[in-house]
């Protein structure tokens, strides 16, 4: 089975209806594009979207579309963008329903499609399979995931908690990429690993994590230079911009680099809190992914 057939609820062939919760909301029947209306009807989609088999109330809505500082006519406009997603999500065959069951509104996507639900079952599999030990299939399952998130949750849209929803997105999607680039290390796949480091490196310049294991697949690599170069330019940035020191990991494996010590080439990159072993099975190194933008 395809890994990404993982993502698609249900069976049989692709669902005509699939819902885009990464970058701009999106909904889509076969070819067509569904015309979602307002922007606020649009992020009360996303919404419900976000809390799959669970009744939201009026309040509950209007407090994640506006917060406290909410319109007099908030409930009409939230009754009124009801109606019109349920115009537009009726006559699908996968069983799409959006009904007020007694205590709010309930947003039934059926055998829909939707990406984030597809993105985090694949990324739960993955590290599942890292704790398992099975680390090639857990590689495969995560980039998979990572393949699937094109953007920011619900980009352009307003809204308290979309905004936490994004940034709580974007936390365990960093998370996930750092257990994907540990997996990539544990491969033996270090050259591989190096331009998907950089870009990560250069994405997120205080996500110290990205700059240990770059610095470590590149000593693997044969790059000990770069590897330090690497390390005092990220501690320049530190001090320049936040008036601090690297971490402690970041400092303890500098001094193994200055020594050359050969744990370096042995030790495991797995962290205790990935999700995976302390000590995964040795593998040999298989053929490298394909390369692709590692965050686009």
């Amino acid at each position: 089975m395809l890994l990404r057939e993982l993502g698609a609820a249900g069976g049989g062939g692709s669902p005509s209806l699939r819902f885009r919760l990464f970058g701009p909301l999106q909904v889509t029947r076969g070819r067509e594009v569904l015309e979602l209306g307002p922007p606020k009807q649009r992020a009360l989609l996303a919404v419900l979207l976000l809390r799959p088999g669970m009744e939201t109330g009026v309040d509950q809505l209007t407090a994640s579309l506006w917060g406290e500082d909410y319109p007099a006519y908030a409930k009409n406009l939230i009754q009124k963008s009801v109606s019109g997603l349920r115009g537009l999500l009726a006559g699908g065959e996968h069983g799409v329903r959006l009904e007020w069951s007694g205590g709010g509104y309930l947003l039934d996507t059926g055998g829909a499609y939707v990406d984030l639900y597809a993105y985090e079952r694949l990324a739960s599999a993955g590290i599942a399979a890292a704790r398992e030990g099975e680390v090639l299939q857990a590689a495969r399952l995560l980039e998979e995931a990572r393949t699937m998130s094109t953007g920011p949750l619900a980009e352009g849209l307003d809204g308290p908690m979309l905004e936490r929803e994004r940034l709580y997105r974007q936390e365990r999607f960093l998370a996930d990429m750092e257990v994907r680039a540990e997996l990539e290390l544990e491969l033996g796949r270090h050259r591989n690993a190096v331009p998907y480091l950089y870009y990560a490196v250069h994405k997120y310049p205080f996500r110290e994590r990205f700059v240990w294991l770059l610095m470590l697949a590149l000593y693997r690599s044969d790059r000990g230079s770069e590897a330090l170069a690497v390390y005092a330019g990220h501690r320049t940035r530190v001090v320049e911009e936040l008036g601090a020191e690297p971490g402690p990991s970041l400092r303890s494996l500098q001094a193994q680099l200055l020594l050359q010590d050969p744990q370096l080439m042995v030790c495991s990159s797995l962290r205790l809190d990935s999700g995976a072993p302390a000590a995964a099975p040795a593998l040999r190194p298989t053929a490298p992914l394909a390369r692709r933008g590692p965050f686009d």
